[in-house]
């Protein structure tokens, strides 16, 4: 099924700076349906982090490493 998100995320996957994506929205809407299938059909290697379900995994991306530094509240 397309959504209208398919085109908003390959534009952001021609950026040449692209920072790592964030997607917020209403639920039970397709978002993270539609970000597996796009990532799986865009990369070799896919990490999704849902903050709302590990809520403990809350930290920083140090951007320019690959690695993501966990925090706490």
């Amino acid at each position: 099924m397309k959504r209208f998100i398919d085109k908003d995320l390959k534009k952001w996957k021609e950026r040449t700076r692209r920072k790592p994506l964030i997607l917020r929205g209403a639920r039970q809407v397709g978002k993270t349906y539609s970000v597996m299938r796009f990532g799986e059909g865009s990369f070799d290697n896919v990490a999704v982090v849902n903050l709302e379900r590990n809520p403990e995994w809350i930290g920083y991306w140090v951007l320019g490493t690959g690695y993501w530094v966990l925090g706490g509240k």
